[in-house]
């Protein structure tokens, strides 16, 4: 018989709708699936509806998948919220590349006639037994982590950019880090920059940003603070942004804040 270990962490596929939705029980997806020649292991190291994650919980999780026998198990579930589940998606796909983890969610409670959470259990369980290996999500369909980018407002995840480099011992470093979405009329005199680590600023589809960021760049190099623009393009082609440095092509933008908390 083979196992898998299903490790809970609360969100929506953990939650009952009571008036509004609140946090239940971690496994409650497992009641709904049914298979007698698998093994389910569960343990919940922490029970958060996932929009509170934070780096200590993070930690928590991380240092309790680095104990785990993964040759034990055929796979290891992950049962998390969706609101961060591309953040944590991209945070464990840098960290366990090499092992069989799928991080399921659900966009409403299990006992909801129309909650996709069975079919992203089933899907998930159904991908490790036929043996394929990495970090990826389940919802609706299966991506890789490291490629997803979070759900829009209609629970929709789609999968950009590429894998990148591989980390060389990774590690979860707090770092103070800045995220700057474009938008008309943005003024980056609203910035404070006092103990912030690093800026990542997100790059408009096409691979470009305001021409005014540049007094901005100027005033974080004066100040010490490292800066990146991030695109999931794989160049960026147009005039105004021939003169911009330090791009992270071919990344989401989840992708680059995990490989930027998890360098030294």
């Amino acid at each position: 018989m083979k196992k898998i270990l299903v490790v809970g962490t609360g969100g929506t596929i953990a939650s009952k709708k009571d008036g509004n939705i609140k946090l239940d029980s971690p496994f409650k997806v497992l009641a709904y699936a049914h298979y007698s020649d698998i093994e389910f292991d569960c343990v919940s190291p922490f029970c958060v509806l996932s929009e509170n994650m934070n780096f200590d919980l993070w930690q928590r999780l991380i240092d309790y998948l680095m104990q785990v026998d993964f040759k034990k198990y055929a796979g290891v579930i992950i049962l998390h919220g969706s609101d961060t589940l591309a953040y944590t998606g991209a945070l464990l796909g840098n960290i366990f590349y090499d092992e069989k983890i799928i991080l399921v969610a659900s966009d409403k409670p299990v006992e909801d006639e129309n909650s996709n959470a069975s079919a992203n259990f089933c899907n998930a369980v159904d991908f490790i037994i036929d043996g394929a290996e990495g970090v990826f999500i389940s919802f609706n369909k299966l991506y890789r982590a490291v490629r997803t980018v979070s759900a829009n407002a209609r629970d929709e995840f789609f999968a950009e950019g590429k894998q990148g480099d591989l980390l060389s011992n990774p590690s979860l470093h707090r770092k103070n880090i800045l995220v700057i979405k474009p938008y008309v009329g943005i003024n980056y005199n609203n910035y404070n920059l006092d103990g912030v680590d690093l800026v990542l600023h997100e790059m408009y589809h096409s691979a470009t940003a305001p021409e005014s960021v540049k007094e901005f760049i100027s005033e974080c190099r004066k100040k010490g603070v490292e800066f990146s623009f991030v695109t999931t393009k794989s160049g960026a082609d147009y005039e105004s942004a021939k003169d911009f440095e330090n791009i992270i092509f071919d990344s989401t933008l989840e992708n680059a804040y995990a490989k930027a908390l998890l360098r030294n």
